[in-house]
Order: C-alpha cells, then sequence, then structure tokens
C-alpha cells in the first residue's frame, strides 16, 4: 500500500510596516519596510493512504512565534481626487520559524497585494 504524508500549518500575521513616499504625483511610488510577527495558528501532519486522510501528529521543529523582515514597493495610480488604484510587491523573509532541520532551509514569501482605496 503507497502512503504519503501531508503537512499543514498556518500563521496569523501582525505586520508593522512605514512607507517612504518617493514620488508623488498621479502616479505615486512607496519604499516599504518593516516587519511581522507570525503566530502559528494551525500545525497538523496527516497521512494519506489509500484515499484516507489520518491524522498522526504534528511538527515539533515550528516555532509558535516568529518574525519576517519585510520590503516592498508600493505603486499608485490616482483615479481622481478621492479614488486610487494600488500595487505593491513584497518580499517577507522569515526568521527563526522552523529549528533543527536538515540543509540550508531559509523559507521566504513573495505577495503581490492590490487594491482600490477612498479618501472621504
Amino acid at each position: 500500500t503507497a502512503g504519503a504524508i501531508d503537512q499543514r500549518f498556518g500563521f496569523l500575521e501582525v505586520p508593522l510596516e512605514l512607507e517612504y513616499r518617493v514620488m508623488d504625483k498621479r502616479f505615486g511610488v512607496n519604499v516599504i519596510g518593516g516587519f511581522s510577527t507570525f503566530f502559528l495558528n494551525n500545525n497538523e501532519i496527516y497521512a494519506d493512504i489509500d484515499g484516507t486522510s489520518t491524522l498522526i501528529g504534528e511538527a515539533t521543529n515550528i516555532s509558535g512565534t516568529s518574525f519576517s523582515a519585510n520590503f516592498g514597493l508600493g505603486m499608485d495610480y490616482s483615479l481622481s481626487k478621492q479614488w486610487n488604484i494600488n500595487l505593491e510587491p513584497t518580499f517577507k523573509y522569515q526568521v527563526n520559524t522552523f529549528n533543527n532541520t536538515s540543509g540550508n532551509f531559509r523559507p521566504f514569501f513573495i505577495g503581490v497585494y492590490t487594491g482600490l482605496s477612498f479618501k472621504f
């Protein structure tokens, strides 16, 4: 019988970031820097055998609280005095998330955040 191991983990992220406005025209550019604190809120390991998934435990090498260094570039475009559309590609380098790993494991996130804002 063939089987597989499925590991599921998740975090609640609390970011603290600062933005510095580099260009303030109809098209704006911001440099973003800061850090995030991550709180582990899901840590499960399942054995999947013949289509049946069974919870077998949790990983012991994931920190309950960890951090990341965040760097990004924010771009926005003014549609009017009240409406802006934005795009923020961000790199988040995780620190102390995992311990006792084999090899040189350095986790990171690359995210692209978008939105539409209304000022009143």
